[in-house]
């Protein structure tokens, strides 16, 4: 199809996948504010969904560095590989976007974890996701871990919690999924309360834990989610 007839989304995945930086800059430079908004839709729902690995981290790069504010967003693109398990941080794309961003916007690594966080499926991604970023920091990854309401982070809120072990923020993190009022959230706290013995919550739950069964409880991850349904721990 000549180039003259292609839209702007077919265009845009031509250069894409021939990896013609220079063309696409070119290309976007040339959009009206109105078309480059109508873009950036474009790129998190139509194109970076249907990108292999290396491929979409070299254009998020890409897309970040020449207009960070618009194109971060598409980092929650990132559902397909996290859904196949193709998902991998260990790139030079993704050390220079680490690099980038620390030195021109530091603010937005702990953003582009919030986007991602919903949309990981397994401890390991979303370990490599803090690895890759460096948010080393467990009250910053707590704070990440809490923006997403499934049960991958319920477990490592719990084990996050575990490793720190300070009663307070505990206490914040149960105040914080308590707001959710829904069975799931009310179970996990159920299992923070029990291990740091946080009497004291107001609220009254249905989940019992005993004493004994709380080295069982996050034994690996299908029985903390057992758990989670409201069911008591197999010991």
């Amino acid at each position: 199809m000549p180039a003259a007839e292609m839209t702007n989304k077919e265009r845009v995945k031509q250069l894409i996948g021939i990896r013609d930086w220079e063309s696409l800059t070119q290309m976007l430079e040339s959009l009206s504010n109105m078309e480059l908004r109508r873009m950036e839709r474009v790129m998190r729902e139509d194109v970076l969904g249907g990108l292999e690995n290396d491929l979409f981290w070299e254009t998020l790069l890409y897309l970040i560095i020449f207009k960070r504010a618009a194109f971060i967003s598409g980092v929650t693109a990132v559902t397909h590989l996290a859904k196949d398990e193709t998902l991998d941080f260990d790139l030079e794309s993704v050390r220079r976007l680490y690099e980038y961003l620390k030195e021109t916007n530091e603010e937005s690594l702990v953003k582009m974890c919030n986007m991602m966080m919903p949309e990981l499926m397994t401890e390991a991604q979303v370990m490599g996701m803090f690895e890759a970023l460096h948010v080393e920091n467990e009250v910053t990854r707590l704070s990440v871990l809490l923006k997403a309401e499934h049960d991958l982070s319920y477990y490592l809120i719990f084990k996050t919690l575990k490793m720190i072990e300070d009663k307070v923020i505990a206490r914040k993190c149960c105040a914080a999924l308590m707001k959710r009022q829904d069975d799931r959230a009310f179970n996990a706290v159920c299992l923070i309360k029990a291990y740091f013995g946080l009497d004291e919550l107001p609220a009254r739950f249905s989940l019992t834990i005993e004493q004994y069964e709380l080295s069982h409880i996050d034994r690996d991850y299908n029985t903390f989610c057992h758990v989670l349904e409201g069911k008591r721990p197999r010991v």
